[in-house]
């Protein structure tokens, strides 16, 4: 007898079966348009592959063979077709992200400028599910696509940043993993939608997805997400020193070299913001990028001593101080890591584009960081 392997997948085939994630969300197709959200068509009961219909179509230029991912899913609005991201959260194992999210949106919180924290749109709750919530959120893009166009852009990302996290300090919110994929902007930049879960791509696949806009001519507003980690704090509970347990994405923190010893968490998010801003934002290069004046601010988010990182407010302060020194000339010139990363010909095409936006801000006194 002898053994047979099993034939592996074409792509056309794997593409065309729903996965395991994907199916818990296609079960719920019909419950959620009953409470007025359209998943995709990938997600419609008795769904066929439009390349298994249409053997014409190619398999990548088909809207319906972009795959789900992780806990996440998008949907639409049907009372007023916006896009939107469902995320289904276990309240057993993340038991304090929904009722953060729910604190952060109420008053007056949700009015807070500082308050940078992703919307929170609506809270369903599946049938005979009760340990399990699905939050709903507007879709945004990632903070760095498109890349920033000056550097008074880069500054304003920075503080908007800054300002979050100094919000949620106030409040004794520890988010517990600032990361790249953790920081988001809205999607003001683009007026038609791109596909979530392909940005490139518009939201509908006829297209290549743009921006429409700048973040100077559009100021964009930049949110932090994933609260499945976050801790809020009483107040008699201040400072916080604990065995945290749980490990964020950034495992260059210092702490985590002595995981069974109590840690400040509030100290673990001051370090991992400068370090995201360091090794993310600026590339590890902020000398080079027009940003040595914030060496010394980062060095000292960054030292290995917890108790020597300043306080978000002390943060904050300075690197407000330290930005009001900087010439309209500064903020106002390219962003250097997207020109310096052209071939010649891409910075003759984009050049003049560039200059005559920069004349442009200068004539209507368009303000260098947006605010």
């Amino acid at each position: 007898m002898t053994d047979t392997k099993p034939e592996r997948q074409t792509a056309e085939e794997r593409f065309a079966t729903l996965s395991e994630l994907e199916i818990y969300w296609s079960d719920k197709y019909e419950w959620l348009q009953t409470l007025g959200y359209r998943l995709r068509p990938r997600f419609r009961p008795g769904w066929v592959a439009s390349w298994k219909s249409d053997p014409k179509l190619i398999l990548q230029l088909c809207e319906d063979h972009l795959r789900q991912h992780g806990n996440v899913c998008d949907a639409e609005r049907i009372a007023d077709g916006t896009q939107v991201m469902l995320k289904s959260v276990d309240m057993r194992v993340f038991r304090d992200e929904v009722a953060i999210m729910k604190f952060l949106n109420e008053e007056p919180q949700r009015s807070d400028s500082r308050n940078h924290c992703v919307p929170l749109l609506d809270i369903l709750v599946p049938p005979n599910e009760p340990d399990r919530n699905i939050i709903v959120m507007p879709v945004c893009s990632m903070w760095d696509d498109p890349d920033f166009d000056t550097i008074g852009e880069v500054v304003d990302c920075i503080r908007q940043l800054l300002e979050g996290v100094q919000f949620l300090h106030a409040h004794r919110i520890a988010h517990g993993d600032f990361a790249y994929g953790n920081l988001m902007m809205d999607a003001g930049l683009f007026t038609v939608p791109f596909h979530p879960f392909d940005p490139e791509e518009r939201l509908d696949f006829t297209g290549k997805s743009k921006p429409r806009y700048t973040r100077t001519q559009h100021r964009t507003k930049y949110y932090i997400i994933d609260f499945g980690i976050s801790c809020r704090y009483e107040e008699s509970e201040m400072p916080p020193s604990h065995v945290t347990g749980i490990f964020g994405s950034d495992r260059s923190v210092p702490e985590f070299a002595f995981p069974n010893a109590p840690h400040n968490p509030f100290l673990i998010d001051i370090y991992c913001v400068g370090n995201l801003i360091r090794h993310y934002i600026l590339w590890q290069e902020p000398e080079q990028l027009g940003f040595s004046w914030i060496v010394p601010l980062l060095g000292d988010m960054m030292n290995p001593d917890p108790e020597k990182r300043p306080s978000m407010d002390e943060v904050l302060s300075r690197y407000n101080e330290s930005v009001r020194s900087l010439t309209t000339t500064l903020l106002r010139s390219r962003w250097s890591r997207a020109w310096n990363n052209m071939a010649w010909y891409e910075k003759a095409v984009e050049g003049l584009p560039h200059l005559a936006r920069k004349m442009q801000y200068i004539i209507t006194r368009t303000p260098p960081i947006p605010t």
